[in-house]
């Protein structure tokens, strides 16, 4: 299997290194797999994983919540998990007014949908949660400000058959390894599986680079010139337009040279 011997970026820029880790998210890893990969076990049985929507919500209340400190998983059907911020850490800390953050998912019939919407849906499910504290029409606890984040592709989707999907943090391409929630790890997709994708990953290069001290038949890959920034490079000011989740080219390097 070939190794990487750069990296082409926007602008015309080219960075090189000796190993190259991905902490893409899934789909966008397999919009940019090499189609010379795409029929290696390793990334075939991959492109099974498929990312789910996922929209976070942020709401400002003018009062503090029977809430505790830590995340919280939530008997809504909408409002998979939540936490009062103003508990759990320290930058939203207060000691009279509560800010609840909160994973709306599955959001598949909602990403679409306006953030007014979304915000009514919100608050008759916080109703619920909260009966004493909080009315969908405002006239407990009241809103002070909300935001909210849509992700069209997050997570991937855990479906009966997917462990069997994820891969693992060593490729089989030599000075190439992955990172990511949905890489082989003890956790499901989350913060704590991203982070320990993370951990490995590094273990990883760390194993790999001590292994090869070792080998006599061990060759170095080559390398491309390395590039800086142009800003009059033909895509240096593209941009991905809203609501799509990337720009992927195919760029030319045909007049770079490869360092041996």
């Amino acid at each position: 299997t070939k190794s990487i011997s750069g990296v082409l970026l926007q602008g015309g820029e080219i960075m090189t290194a000796d190993y190259y880790i991905s902490a893409m998210p899934v789909d966008a890893v397999k919009k940019l797999t090499p189609d010379e990969w795409r029929n290696l076990p390793y990334f075939k049985k991959m492109m099974g994983l498929k990312g789910v929507p996922v929209i976070n919500i942020h709401i400002w209340f003018d009062r503090k919540l029977s809430t505790v400190d830590n995340l919280i998983f939530s008997r809504s059907k909408l409002l998979s998990v939540y936490a009062d911020m103003s508990e759990a850490c320290d930058e939203y800390k207060s000691s009279d007014k509560s800010m609840l953050e909160m994973v709306f998912a599955p959001a598949k019939g909602w990403i679409g949908k306006s953030e007014e919407e979304i915000f009514e849906a919100t608050m008759k499910e916080l109703e619920t949660l909260f009966p004493e504290e909080i009315r969908a029409d405002g006239s407990l606890a009241k809103v002070v400000k909300y935001s909210m984040v849509k992700t069209p592709l997050s997570v991937y989707e855990t479906l009966p058959g997917c462990e069997a999907m994820r891969p693992g943090q060593v490729s089989p391409v030599p000075n190439f390894f992955m990172a990511g929630d949905f890489t082989k790890q003890k956790y499901l997709a989350s913060m704590e599986g991203a982070i320990l994708s993370g951990q490995l990953a590094a273990k990883a290069v760390a194993d790999t680079i001590l292994s090869r001290e070792t080998m006599q038949d061990w060759i170095e890959p080559n390398r491309l010139e390395e590039k800086s920034f142009d800003k009059n490079f033909h895509d240096a000011n593209d941009r991905t337009a809203d609501k799509q989740l990337y720009m992927v080219k195919v760029g030319s390097i045909d007049d770079v040279k490869i360092l041996a």
